[in-house]
């Protein structure tokens, strides 16, 4: 996905500048999607807004590439990626190059069966064509609409149709499925379930006068 080149071009040169021998001690966090995205438009973190995904758990609709329900995405709150963040931090020991953290592994049909349990009926999910993702089309009857505040009114119309095809086409090559070395390194630490999580969502939602983003890590 273009949007992320720069991080591409830090972790080659990081990767250059330690090759003869360590200079410079980093850990690349990979949590994989923010599982706190597929509670839009229901703001659950402090410090991150909420986006729309190809889980579009507000209207009980999804989109599959044909072929691949069981590709895998990692699904990590913000509280978790937080707290292991602080961690690491704190470690005393070397980090890990790759730093996967694995809040939950699912596939793509396992997420729309939550989604079923979670609203209380199936999904409606729409299947597109690889040939046509690759081509940079996106088939289906809705989209995107809510874009990132950091993204121009010009550059936005753009962003809404090339976050879906990324989204879905990397997951076909196995994109985002996290590695799990910092759950290895901090094996006592509690991953949010994404059911519990998206459970306490959906049903605060009916009655948000009463819940604070941060009631829903507790």
């Amino acid at each position: 996905m273009s949007w992320w080149e720069g991080k591409e071009r830090i972790r080659e040169y990081l990767r250059e500048v330690n090759k003869d021998s360590p200079v410079i001690e980093y850990s690349l966090f990979q949590p994989g999607l923010f599982l706190d995205y597929l509670a839009f438009p229901h703001k659950t973190s402090k410090y991150v807004d909420p986006l729309q995904t190809v889980f579009d758990f507000q209207n009980k609709r999804g989109i599959i590439a044909r072929g691949h329900e069981h590709a895998i995405m990692t699904l990590t709150t913000v509280s978790d990626l937080a707290a292991i963040v602080t961690r690491a931090i704190e470690y005393e020991g070397r980090w890990p190059t790759s730093g996967g953290i694995q809040g939950n592994r699912l596939t793509f049909s396992q997420i729309y069966e939550i989604g079923a349990r979670v609203r209380g009926c199936p999904f409606d999910i729409s299947t597109v064509e690889l040939h046509d993702l690759e081509a940079g089309k996106l088939k289906v009857s809705w989209g995107l609409e809510t874009s990132h505040h950091a993204v121009s009114g010009d550059e936005a119309d753009a962003l809404l149709r090339a976050v879906p095809i990324g989204v879905l086409l990397s997951s076909t090559k196995g994109a985002w499925d996290s590695s799990v070395e910092m759950n290895e390194l901090f094996p006592d630490h509690k991953f949010t379930s994404a059911e519990e999580f998206l459970s306490r969502v959906w049903t605060a939602s009916v009655d948000r006068g009463n819940l604070r983003p941060w009631d829903l890590h507790r």
